[in-house]
C-alpha cells in the first residue's frame, strides 16, 4: 500500500512539474507567436494594397453579421465561403480600399484561404493566398503561377466569371481557368467575388474606420 501511495505521489509531482513547465513555455512563446501572426497578416494586406500606409478595422462592423448579410444579398451561392476578416487600407486619413480575407470552402483539395484587395473605386488590386492544399502542378498553380490571378489586375467589375475556352482576355469579367483545374479556379474566383460583394456592401453604407477615416 505504501508503495502505491509513493508511486502516486511521484506521478503527481511529475505531472505538476510538467504542467508548470508547459505553462511557462506557453507564456514565453505566446507574445512572439502573436507578433509573427500579426506580421504575416500585415504583409498579406500590403501585398494586395500597396498604396495603403496602414490598416484599420471598420467602425461598428461585425464580420459575423455584416459580411454574412452582404453575401446573402449577392447573386451567387456563397454558402461554402467564409469571410474571416475585413480591414480598410488608410492613406492620409482616407480609406483607399479594403482588404477582405476569405476562406473558400469548395476547393478541390479543401479550404483555400486568401486576402483580396479592392480599391475605394472598386478596382481589384490583388490576392494573397495564405493557405492552399490543391494538387501539385494543377490547382496549386493558383498560387504558384501569377498569370492566373494576374488576369484580374486593374479590372473594375462587380463579378468575375471563369471560362474554359481561352476567351478570358476578351472581356474584363472573364477569367481563363487553370488548365485541368476548373474546380480550383472556380473556388478562388468565387471567393474573389465574395470579397467584391462585401466591398459593395461597405461602400453602400459609407462606412468609416475606428480611427475615423472615411472613403475617398
Amino acid at each position: 500500500m505504501n508503495k502505491i501511495i509513493k508511486d502516486a505521489c511521484i506521478l503527481f509531482a511529475i505531472t505538476l512539474v510538467a504542467g508548470v513547465l508547459l505553462g511557462a513555455v506557453y507564456d514565453i512563446t505566446k507574445a512572439p507567436i502573436a507578433n509573427q501572426n500579426e506580421k504575416a497578416k500585415q504583409e498579406a494586406y500590403k501585398a494586395v494594397m500597396a498604396d495603403a500606409e496602414s490598416f484599420e478595422e471598420i467602425d461598428g462592423f461585425s464580420v459575423e453579421d455584416g459580411a454574412t448579410a452582404y453575401l446573402a444579398k449577392g447573386d451567387e451561392d456563397y454558402s461554402a465561403d467564409e469571410i474571416t476578416e475585413v480591414v480598410a487600407g488608410i492613406k492620409n486619413n482616407k480609406i483607399v480600399g479594403f482588404v477582405v480575407t476569405v476562406v473558400a470552402g469548395d476547393g478541390y483539395g479543401g479550404d483555400i484561404k486568401f486576402s483580396v484587395g479592392v480599391k475605394a473605386d472598386g478596382t481589384y488590386s490583388g490576392t494573397s493566398i495564405l493557405s492552399i492544399s490543391e494538387t501539385a502542378g494543377l490547382g496549386m498553380r493558383a498560387k504558384t503561377d501569377p498569370t492566373f490571378l494576374g488576369q484580374l489586375e486593374g479590372k473594375n467589375v462587380s463579378k468575375f466569371n471563369v471560362v474554359k475556352d481561352g476567351t478570358g482576355s476578351s472581356a474584363d469579367d472573364k477569367v481563363d481557368a487553370i488548365g485541368g483545374s476548373t474546380v480550383t479556379s472556380k473556388a478562388v474566383i468565387k471567393g474573389v467575388n465574395a470579397a467584391l460583394t462585401v466591398y459593395n456592401g461597405l461602400v453602400s453604407e459609407n462606412v468609416k474606420t475606428v480611427g475615423g477615416a472615411t472613403i475617398e
